[in-house]
């Protein structure tokens, strides 16, 4: 009975000193759970840049959006603004000076004219602004000398005045820059008529006068006994029984 009560103890000791030598385990438990942790530090680590990498990503994803802002460029509205401008010009497009004969002259090359064109209208657009127009003037007219000023030697004439006075003349005048154009400027005068094709640029200031005159001194125009006819402009397909001039705007803009 004395040895047994000797033994239990021992193997308690031994016991107690195996379960001392036991820690490995949980030491090996406690590293797991630190190198999980560091992993997980790095998972957390490694979310913070990818949310970080997101949120830089939308917000120059925001950026782009601006970007898109230059589809205001599309304020290719310019075009609108053109159209504006072209706005300006509305008072004189398509404007007319028509002398036609009294009557019918049939295939002679003159005939009466009582006709009298004396117009003026108001340019449109702003009085700080002058205007650059571009216009086209096509007709049939007659001859008529012009001294003075500037020929571009196709019947087209800037500045000076009529030089004979029997022959029909045809203008435009400008208040502002104060300007006059003849539209029938010839170097001689005769029983003839002849087509014109003026592309011309003229600048108006906003608010401005703009007069157009046709007049015929002696009340005898030169008939149009050639049967011309100018194409696209009324009355074609069919010939004018007179004489004509329509004006055309085929652009504005604001001079520089």
């Amino acid at each position: 009975m004395r040895v047994s009560l000797i033994v239990v103890p021992a193997m308690l000791v031994l016991l107690a000193c195996g379960s001392d030598a036991d820690p490995p385990a949980d030491d090996q438990a406690s590293a797991s759970t630190t190198s999980a942790a560091g992993s997980g530090g790095g998972a957390s680590t490694a979310a913070s840049t990818t949310a970080s990498s997101s949120a830089s990503s939308s917000s120059s994803g925001g950026a782009g959006g601006s970007g898109g802002a230059g589809g205001s460029g599309g304020a290719g509205g310019s075009g609108g603004q053109e159209e504006n401008l072209l706005a300006a010009a509305e008072s004189i497009d398509g404007f007319r000076w028509e002398m036609p004969c009294d009557k019918d002259p049939g295939n002679s090359d003159e005939c009466a004219c009582s006709a009298l064109v004396d117009e003026t209208k108001t340019f449109g657009g702003s009085p700080d602004t002058v205007y650059l127009v571009t216009v086209r003037l096509r007709g049939v007219v007659e001859p008529e000398t012009y001294k003075g000023g500037t020929s571009d030697g196709m019947h087209f004439r800037v500045g000076g005045t009529p030089d004979n006075a029997t022959y029909n003349r045809y203008s435009i005048s400008v208040s502002d820059p104060a300007e006059v154009y003849w539209l029938n400027d010839s170097p001689t005068v005769g029983h003839d008529t002849f087509k014109i094709d003026h592309t011309k640029t003229i600048p108006i200031r906003g608010g401005a006068k703009v007069s157009f005159k046709g007049e015929d001194p002696n009340h005898i125009s030169i008939a149009n006994f050639k049967h011309l006819v100018v194409d696209g402009v009324p009355p074609a397909p069919e010939p004018y029984v007179g004489q004509f001039i329509q004006l055309d705007v085929q652009s504005v803009e604001k001079k520089p």
